[in-house]
């Protein structure tokens, strides 16, 4: 990037100011947007041992859902594309693939209504904080409706309370 040269008057050494500063802002947002490698990109494929590739597919298979079955992990039902879904997922471990990288790989190919657990993204956002705004609320109102109740059965004055 080429900035401006630096005058003695105070108007450009504030061009040259902000030059730097956007740059600076530029930088920064292309830091954050570039995703790390992980070490897992970088590793070679996994070997796994045959109870482990079995135990392992079977805890993929139960947090996926399968896409005709109505609420029915991958594990859990019989159904054709069910059953090839989970040979696929066995042959993934066979080469060596990752559980995030199969899952990542079905919910590319499927959606996200594959998950039984959604991610946490912007878009099921609400999917999270719902559930939690109205648990919060409703420990709220029962705090407030037990202090009312608490407060309507109190005697009003300690003269009538011994009587």
């Amino acid at each position: 990037m080429i900035f401006p040269t630096v005058n003695s008057s105070r108007s450009g050494s504030l061009s040259h100011l902000s030059h730097i500063l956007i740059s600076l802002i530029v930088s920064v947002l292309i830091a954050i947007s570039v995703k790390p490698a992980s070490a897992e990109d970088i590793t070679m494929p996994n070997e796994y041992s045959a109870s482990e590739k079995r135990a392992l597919g079977f805890e993929i298979a139960q947090e996926l859902r399968c896409p005709i079955s109505d609420n029915r992990s991958l594990f859990d039902s019989q159904t054709q594309i069910a059953n090839e879904l989970k040979g696929h997922i066995f042959q993934k471990l066979d080469e060596g693939q990752s559980k995030q990288q199969i899952i990542d790989f079905m919910v590319a190919r499927f959606g996200e209504r594959i998950r039984y657990t959604p991610s946490f993204h912007s878009g099921t956002l609400a999917l999270w904080v719902i559930p939690l705004g109205l648990i919060l609320l409703a420990a709220f109102g029962g705090i407030a409706w037990i202090k009312k109740q608490q407060a309507n059965s109190a005697p009003q004055s300690y003269e009538n309370y011994y009587e």
